[in-house]
């Protein structure tokens, strides 16, 4: 069991890890324009190296979560994490756009670990209030990737280029994979480890798939962060195709915006201290409703001004952040399977609104506000209905 230097080192050095896998996109976002110049792609082709990576990322989970559950945490995170840099060097090596998809699918698959295992371990050293707040403060800390990543990624290609940036990512991951190696605690204890039976399961997958609060605070959190990643995915194209500004610009836009979602974080710690974990998850939702209404407005009476779009993404953003640690905790509580499987069917259904978030916008974006403002305001809308289907559902119990 982790000793109490290791509690607090460990997630630490999880949050730096996380953070450079999220730059694996956030960072190259700006570069996007010069790969397609160097390897001849469509925009489409460009869209796509980001969805394959989605892909990858949901492909491997449940084995993960299998796996970490049967050996532990820290040799799935850590096998997995040389994965990852291996897959982030072969991306800037990467000669056509056949080999860069599929690296950025490899690159993608290796997320799993650090997922599953990382953040089980999170929950399994933490109780419920501890562990939300560091939930919230952890991704007041990743969150600095989408903020800051584009930023880094525009300064970066001032000095190199996008092989570059894949090559800043790849330092950064062994940097860290090898600080973890010494840090990181085991916390599932050899009493506590489930030898695989497939039976078993499916069948513990099955309860959890029937299990109507944890499957309804999933799609809570997963409309909210489709919207979350259209913007990100559809963000560079808008700002800097359509609207013809820098790379610097998008990166500015991004950090703003984000900003917005640290602050939201901030307040949730100090929330916690005097109301409940449900009226947090509910002003955050109302919060980002408000949003997604202001989007809404932005997309139909000033279609072609940036500005006012981005201010209600900024709004979105508070909104989200508020609520998703919370449901975070909630999702994790609402089931009593074993904690490795908890989080991996979890990562699964967060991986899989990742992928349908990239997928709606290189299906339906145009370049114009509107095509990007519409599913973004739809998806907290679902996620307010969902969740007040799911307050009702345990009213009536």
């Amino acid at each position: 069991m982790p000793t109490k230097t290791t509690s607090l080192i460990f997630p630490i050095l999880l949050v730096l890890y996380e953070i450079a896998t999220y730059l694996s996109n956030d960072m190259y976002l700006p570069a996007l324009p010069d790969m397609m110049r160097d390897l001849s792609l469509s925009s489409k082709e460009a869209q796509l190296t980001l969805t394959t990576w989605f892909v990858g990322s949901a492909m491997l989970p449940l084995v993960l979560g299998v796996v970490s559950d049967r050996y532990g945490r820290r040799p799935v995170l850590l096998w997995g994490g040389l994965v990852y840099i291996m897959a982030t060097i072969a991306c800037a090596v990467s000669i056509n756009s056949h080999q860069l998809l599929i690296v950025r699918f490899i690159e993608g698959a290796a997320i799993p670990s650090m997922m599953v295992a990382g953040y089980a371990a999170i929950h399994e050293i933490y109780g419920r209030k501890e562990a939300i707040q560091l939930l919230a403060l952890m991704s007041s800390i990743t969150v600095l990737a989408p903020a800051f990543g584009p930023l880094l990624g525009s300064i970066i290609l001032y000095f190199s280029s996008w092989r570059g940036i894949f090559w800043v990512i790849a330092i950064w991951s062994a940097i860290i994979i090898g600080l973890l190696f010494y840090y990181m605690p085991e916390t599932l204890k050899m009493e506590e480890r489930h030898p695989v039976h497939i039976g078993m399961l499916f069948k513990q997958y099955g309860l959890m798939l029937m299990n109507k609060e944890f499957m309804l605070l999933n799609f809570v959190i997963g409309s909210i962060f489709t919207g979350f990643i259209a913007f990100i995915t559809a963000g560079p194209l808008l700002v800097m195709q359509t609207f013809h500004h820098t790379p610097v610009t998008y990166g500015w836009v991004m950090a703003g915006i984000f900003t917005a979602y640290i602050i939201g974080n901030y307040w949730v710690k100090h929330m916690l201290e005097w109301t409940s974990v449900n009226n947090i998850i509910w002003l955050g939702l109302c919060v980002t409703l408000c949003g997604g209404f202001l989007i809404f407005l932005s997309a139909v009476m000033l279609p072609n001004v940036l500005y006012p779009f981005l201010i209600a993404m900024g709004i979105y953003s508070f909104g989200a952040a508020l609520c998703f640690a919370p449901l975070n905790r909630c999702i994790i509580e609402a089931s009593d399977q074993p904690m490795g499987l908890r989080v991996s069917l979890f990562t699964v259904l967060w991986t899989g609104f990742a992928v349908l978030g990239s997928l709606i916008v290189s299906q339906h974006f145009n370049g114009s506000i509107p095509s990007l403002a519409y599913p973004i305001t739809i998806g907290i809308v679902i996620a307010c209905l969902l969740k007040r289907v799911e307050d009702y559902g345990k009213v009536n119990a």
